[in-house]
């Protein structure tokens, strides 16, 4: 039940069926989902890990509300992490590691034909993760886990900026080619990039649907 719970109050706030900001009463979605208030909790704290709400001693809970600066600094953080790794990988990356990766291309097009934004972010997070897989570094790997887990709301970039996908996808290819040619630094420097790219794309993605928002208000 709090699983069931837990993916889908995370699947509309993905979605932004729940705006930031909005208060989620417990009362309420126990109601909702016919249960007590225990898993309702319980999911909310595992979206409060998840960063994607924020619960506050008598005041209860509400989805995040992003700030840039607090995106431009998670995504320079994660930046420079996910280049590092990616630039250890080159060297350990084996056929099977390639095969996956293009398997994942393959499925990000798919993602994209359908306009499947939470789909595609998910296998975005596979792609990255394989990579990571291969440098020999685990102390780096955790850190970038750790860091993606307490930063799932910024997958609402693949919702807020479609049209940035596209660019991504393409970002996703060169990296992929840039591993295959060995070339360690082009593929550092693609990575850090198109991570730095996703961090305006999704700034950008919130300042339009703030305005949206508004104007639908007025």
């Amino acid at each position: 039940m709090t699983l069931r719970i837990y993916d889908s109050v995370r699947e509309r706030i993905l979605k932004g069926d729940l705006a930031p900001g909005s208060r989620l009463v417990i009362r309420s979605l126990a109601l909702e989902h016919e249960t007590s208030d225990i898993p309702i909790r319980e999911a909310l704290r595992m979206l409060e890990r998840d960063g994607l709400v924020e619960i506050r001693p008598y005041r209860g809970a509400r989805v995040v509300s992003l700030s840039p600066e607090e995106i431009e600094e998670g995504y320079l953080i994660r930046g420079h992490l996910e280049s590092l790794a990616t630039r250890t990988a080159v060297g350990h990356l084996t056929d099977q590691h390639f095969a996956q990766l293009d398997r994942c291309l393959r499925d990000m097009g798919k993602a994209l034909d359908r306009g499947d934004g939470l789909g595609y972010a998910e296998i975005n997070r596979e792609f990255h993760g394989l990579i990571f897989s291969a440098s020999p570094h685990r102390r780096l790997q955790d850190l970038i886990e750790n860091i993606w887990d307490g930063q799932r709301g910024y997958q609402m970039v693949f919702r807020l900026s479609p049209d940035w996908q596209w660019t991504s996808y393409q970002e996703h290819q060169q990296i992929v080619q840039a591993l295959r040619e060995g070339d360690a630094d082009a593929a550092a420097e693609i990575a850090l990039e198109h991570k730095l790219a996703a961090g305006r794309a999704l700034i950008a993605g919130i300042r339009d649907d703030v305005a949206t928002r508004a104007e639908e208000g007025a």
